[in-house]
C-alpha cells in the first residue's frame, strides 16, 4: 500500500474518531465503539457498490445520491456525514483503510493490544487463556485474542501482535536448525 495512503486515512480517521485530548471512560470508549459500529455498518452496505462510489468519471452528486439509496434509514449521524465528506472530497476508496486506523486508535485509545494465532486446528479456550495470559504479562494488558485456523502451519502456532511474529511452529523450528547447520 502505499504510504501516503496509509498517512491520508490515518488522518482522516484521527479527525473522525476525535480522542485527542480525551481520558478513556466507559462513556468515551461507548461514544468510540458507535462511531466504529457506524463505519462497520456503512461499509457493509456500500461494499457491493465500490465501484460506482470511487470512480473518477462518476460526479460527486452521483455519488451522493447512490449513497443516499444505499444507506436509506441508516442516512443519518456522524458515520453517515463522514461518508458523505469522503465521497465530496473523492476519497471513499480510503473508506475500508480508514475503519481500520479508527479501530487501531480506538484500541490505542483503550489500552489493548490485539493479537492473532495462527494455527492448524482450532485451539481449546485453555490454550487461548494461557497465551492470552502469556502475552498480558505481568504488566496485565488488555489482550484481544483471535483464533485462525491456517492449513500452511502443520503443527505449533504462531502469534502474530502487530508487526512483531511470534514463530512457534514444527516448520519454524526445523528453519531455524537447518540455519543453525549451515551457519556451523
Amino acid at each position: 500500500m502505499d504510504s501516503s495512503v496509509k498517512i491520508l486515512a490515518k488522518r482522516y480517521a484521527k479527525a473522525y474518531m476525535a480522542l485527542d485530548g480525551k481520558a478513556c471512560s466507559p462513556a468515551a470508549q461507548t461514544a468510540a465503539l458507535d462511531k466504529l459500529e457506524g463505519l462497520r455498518v456503512i461499509f457493509q452496505a456500500a461494499k457491493t457498490h465500490l465501484k460506482v462510489l470511487t470512480h473518477p468519471a462518476v460526479n460527486s452528486g452521483v455519488k451522493l445520491e447512490v449513497l443516499g439509496k444505499i444507506l436509506g434509514a441508516a442516512n443519518t449521524g456522524p458515520a453517515a456525514d463522514f461518508a458523505g465528506l469522503l465521497v465530496r472530497q473523492g476519497r471513499f476508496g480510503l473508506f475500508e483503510e480508514i475503519m481500520k486506523e479508527s479501530l487501531t486508535l480506538n484500541d490505542s485509545f483503550c489500552g489493548v493490544t490485539r493479537a492473532e494465532v495462527l494455527s492448524r486446528y482450532p485451539l481449546s479456550e485453555g490454550e487461548l487463556k494461557r497465551i492470552t495470559a502469556l502475552l498480558a504479562g505481568p504488566e496485565g494488558r488488555k489482550i484481544i485474542l483471535s483464533n485462525t485456523v491456517a492449513e500452511r502451519v502443520l503443527g505449533g502456532f504462531e502469534i502474530k501482535v502487530g508487526d512483531t511474529l511470534v514463530d512457534a511452529t514444527v516448520r519454524g523450528r526445523l528453519d531455524a536448525l537447518r540455519a543453525g547447520l549451515i551457519k556451523g
